[in-house]
């Protein structure tokens, strides 16, 4: 599969006369002692600056992982593909981002990697980054970076704000942190875009924000775009804002410029692959993940939980993305076992959907909307459809007149109202699912907690109206536009 994938990725950039990219096997976690310099969780934080200047000024294709793999057989031989272990230290306000790396075409059958070790002398982070680019194994053209702070004390500020990012914690004290780092270095392109993550995030975890918020959000992105044209993951950013408010048109528009800048981009193809999803372009969107899979290595790490091949009834290939990733925020976030849960209803079995919906009620750390969804479905399945019913009500309730409409989201309360036998709230919360935006009609039609809703006059009116505003859709955005950028 990953040779038949390399083939028509190849096909497909020899008919458009461009260079093969470089794919980049990114290894955050370090083998060094030096490594217990840096405070808890900088060290992914760190990992994830990196990942921004590969994908941004290189034009790379990055794929994370925390460990060297066990398994090095994927990467042996491949030409176009290096593999990279960063070993970064912290000498007081300076950063050392020294490294060691294999090309794959350097690789040898049962034989460890033959590392090559590039270490630095500690500088003052932004030049460190500069100095990263500049000299790293292909030539990466790229002027002093904007996407980290130039000062130190901004830089370990910025990275602490960016580790308590990426564990969903502590959302309001990096705000706080990214908002005046960025009023101090206002042309710090990195600085913006962190603050409309963590805005995102921040407004993600409270169902009762308002559209003020939304376009605030949006304007953050749009400032950090304009300093860095084209930067993959505020591309993405924006695009799920818009996604999630029902516009997918203006999602892919976005997503399709940003990739004439990013061609080899795979965070960009997954948000078109989001985008295209809620839209029903099914077909489009299994595109986007089979580019995106042949630009990462989808089997070293997951890029995204692929629902898309759920509703297409691509179960072992939606099961896989399910597999867990220690430390990274799909799992603490209650994500991978709430569709693990989710998956076990689709198939019938109630017995361990109950199991997977308590194990993501029980995060500590995880987003409000999915515990608290967790907790519905596990009470269902419980028996206590009373206390269900009463929790999806209040619930309901908080949502209407919400930033997030999310229409995906949304189905989902739609399939728990039908599971516990309320169809007129399951109907409406369905017709209310289409009007936020989630015009997957094959879901609509597929989705076995729906059944009940199916002899419905309202159903079937709601179905006519999926598949106008889909065709509509399919005009605008054939699958062709992605061989097209």
């Amino acid at each position: 599969m990953v040779l038949l994938g390399g083939i028509g990725l190849a096909w497909m950039l020899a008919r458009q006369g461009v260079r093969s990219p470089l794919r980049v096997v990114l290894v955050t976690s370090s083998s060094a002692a030096t490594v217990t310099t840096l405070e808890s969780g900088q060290g992914r934080a760190l990992g994830a600056m990196v990942q921004d200047h590969l994908e941004y000024y290189g034009g790379f294709a990055v794929t994370s992982v925390t460990e060297v793999p066990t398994d090095l057989e994927l990467l042996r031989g491949q030409r176009h593909t290096l593999l990279l272990q960063l070993e970064p230290r912290r000498q007081g306000q300076n950063l050392g981002l020294s490294y060691r790396y294999v090309w794959g075409r350097q690789l040898e059958k049962g034989k460890p990697p033959g590392w090559v070790a590039r270490e630095v002398s500690a500088l003052p982070p932004a030049e460190a980054f500069d100095a990263f680019l500049r000299d790293f194994p292909r030539a990466i053209k790229a002027s002093p970076t904007n996407l980290v702070s130039r000062h130190p004390e901004g830089f370990w500020d910025m990275a602490q704000a960016l580790a308590w990012r990426l564990r969903n914690q502590n959302l309001d004290q990096a705000m706080a942190i990214a908002e005046r780092l960025s009023h101090q270095e206002p042309s710090s392109a990195g600085l913006w875009i962190l603050l409309g993550n963590l805005r995102y995030r921040w407004m993600l975890d409270r169902p009762g924000s308002f559209r003020a918020e939304q376009a605030e959000t949006e304007s953050l992105l749009q400032r950090g775009l304009v300093l860095a044209p084209g930067h993959p993951r505020a591309a993405f950013l924006l695009s799920l804002l818009r996604s999630d408010s029902g516009n997918q048109r203006e999602a892919l528009d976005l997503l399709l410029q940003a990739r004439r800048k990013q061609p080899y981009n795979p965070t960009l193809l997954t948000g078109i692959a989001y985008a295209a999803r809620g839209a029903g372009l099914l077909p489009l969107a299994r595109r986007a993940m089979d580019l995106r899979d042949e630009l990462a290595i989808a089997r070293l790490a997951p890029q995204a939980v692929d629902i898309t091949c759920l509703y297409t009834g691509e179960i072992a290939r939606f099961e896989a993305s399910l597999q867990e990733q220690p430390g990274h925020l799909r799992s603490t976030s209650g994500v991978l076992p709430f569709y693990r849960g989710y998956l076990a209803l689709v198939r019938g079995n109630r017995e361990l959907a109950h199991q997977e919906f308590r194990m993501a009620a029980a995060l500590a750390h995880g987003y409000p909307n999915i515990l608290r969804l967790s907790e519905i479905y596990d009470l269902i399945l419980e028996g206590k459809k009373d206390e269900a019913w009463k929790k999806l009500r209040e619930y309901d309730q908080e949502r209407i007149g919400m930033r997030e409409p999310d229409g995906e989201f949304t189905i989902r309360l739609a399939e728990a109202y039908a599971l516990m036998g309320d169809r007129a709230s399951a109907m409406e919360m369905a017709s209310r699912a289409f009007a936020r935006g989630f015009g997957c009609t094959a879901w609509y039609e597929r989705s076995p907690m729906l059944e009940p809703l199916r002899g419905l006059p309202k159903w079937r009116a709601l179905v006519q109206h999926l598949r106008e505003r889909q065709s509509l859709m399919e005009e605008r955005f054939p699958v062709g536009l992605l061989e097209e950028n």
